[in-house]
């Protein structure tokens, strides 16, 4: 019998994405080959480092690396906090507001708010250049043009140009312009890209998504948060019908993590672990499933 081809779709999610090192794990250790990778944002990180050196053990081993050395630092992310629960006291609250419409003010004339260049570099610390067509795993990083709302395919070129558009969070990374099309993260528009490696030539994907499962109750909602909140809701369930669409759907339970969160790098991979584990029977399953449904 002919093998099958499996591929996999990671998600986007920041920090939580750390859960696909974790899938990967457990997958290289059961023997589970994967042929065709298709990833967003820190799915397109991970993915892009898996597909051009399949070797989970020195993928983590440079992660780890990198993210010791200060990555919050380096992006800024020190300034971006979770939101915390609980009352606040009125000048705590009163500071808040004032801070609010400073941002609305920066808002309204910047694209974001790091320049892209630093994610490159951020980027070229974890993987080698390469032209994405010669790399071991077949490979594919999706980003976004907000000029038409049409998703970006790159299946060669830049490896490294690939992952820096394809995590170029809105509004924190400034988004590329680049004959007529202004791109930016690939999770607007393909956050769990699944359709995408069943057109590679995957016979079975795999999706997993690393989005909230629950919400957290607003606390003082206001313009800002609320408008957050409600894209964010509109994403989720976007996430969740492109999930729907895998032959095996993961989706590790990584409570209200944000994305910004990348301390919690060990805590993530082993949820992920957790979450594969539990899905290794039905992955298993796949090989022939396809065979009944080809002959059926």
């Amino acid at each position: 019998m002919k093998k099958k081809l499996i591929g996999i779709a990671l998600g986007g999610g920041g920090a939580r994405g750390f859960a696909h090192i974790g899938v990967l794990k457990v997958f290289e250790e059961a023997g589970i080959n994967i042929d065709f990778i298709a990833g967003t944002s820190m799915g397109a990180i991970i993915g892009g480092m898996y597909a051009q050196n399949p070797d989970i053990s020195v993928l983590t081993k440079r992660i780890k690396d990198f993210f010791n050395k200060g990555l919050k630092e380096h992006l800024g992310l020190k300034y971006i906090k979770p939101q915390q629960n609980g009352n606040s006291g009125f000048l705590t609250h009163f500071t808040k507001v004032v801070s609010d419409r400073i941002i609305l003010n920066f808002a309204l004339s910047k694209k974001g708010i790091l320049h892209n260049e630093k994610l490159y570099d951020v980027i070229s610390e974890l993987v080698d250049e390469q032209d994405i067509s010669k790399m071991k795993i077949p490979f594919c990083a999706l980003a976004t043009d907000l000029t038409t709302g049409n998703t970006i395919e790159y299946k060669e070129g830049s490896l490294i140009k690939a992952l820096t558009l394809s995590s170029s969070i809105p509004g924190f990374i400034t988004p590329e312009f680049e004959n007529k099309m202004l791109i930016t993260d690939g999770g607007v528009t393909a956050p769990v890209p699944v359709k995408y490696v069943k057109n590679m030539g995957a016979d079975a994907v795999i999706g997993v998504s690393v989005d909230m499962k629950n919400y957290s109750e607003l606390q003082s909602p206001n313009i800002i948060n609320i408008i957050s909140r409600a894209n964010s809701a509109r994403g989720l369930e976007l996430s969740n019908l492109q999930l729907e669409m895998a032959d095996v759907r993961i989706h590790p339970d990584i409570d209200n993590a944000h994305w910004s969160e990348f301390e919690r790098l060990d805590e993530f991979i082993e949820v992920g672990e957790k979450a594969a584990r539990e899905k290794l029977k039905e992955i298993k399953k796949i090989n022939s499933n396809i065979f009944t449904r080809f002959f059926n």
